[in-house]
Parts: C-alpha cells; structure tokens; sequence
C-alpha cells in the first residue's frame, strides 16, 4: 500500500503583466462570521480564501512570506463579482 500521498489543493497562476490589480484592504470586522466557500493549496506563502459574510462576498489573502503574516481582503461586493475576481485570482490575471 503506497504511503505517499498528495494532498495538493488549487494553485493559482502566476499573475500576468497586465493582470488586474485588486485593492486589498485590511480585514473588515463583522458580525457575521465569514464562511470559506473555497481556497487555495497551503504549500504557497500566497493563499487565497473566497469567503461570503452577511450576504456579501470577498477574498481574503493570506502572505505567509512575512512574520507576522499580512492578511488582508478584496472590498466586500456582491457573491457575482467575487465569483468573478476568484476566477481571475486563479487564472493570473489579477493580482
């Protein structure tokens, strides 16, 4: 029986150069909890979360490459757009 196993998650593309920039903000306190819809493999110092909270969506990024880590998240918008800047996220065409 084999022991090695691969548990890789999603990886997201390099950005491209003319990848959109995304204004990422410092976390925003709320009062709904976010819920992970989806995410991005933990074996990058980049990590992606699409998160919905109170009937809004975003993105929070993690930046594991710094001590402490910088979190930080998309603007809040409506579930659509969000769906749209993931798929952006993880083609590389933003950034």
């Amino acid at each position: 029986m084999p022991t090695d196993y691969d548990f890789h998650g999603t990886h997201p593309v390099s950005p491209r150069p003319d990848a959109v920039r995304v204004k990422w903000i410092e976390v925003q306190p709320s009062l709904s909890p976010a819920r992970v819809r989806r995410y991005t493999c933990e074996c990058r110092p980049l990590m992606f979360e699409d998160c919905r909270a109170g009937g809004q969506a975003f993105i929070r990024r993690y930046d594991r490459s710094v001590v402490p880590w910088a979190i930080a998240e998309s603007p809040r918008v409506k579930i659509r757009e969000a769906e749209i800047l993931w798929r952006q996220l993880m083609a590389g065409q933003a950034r």
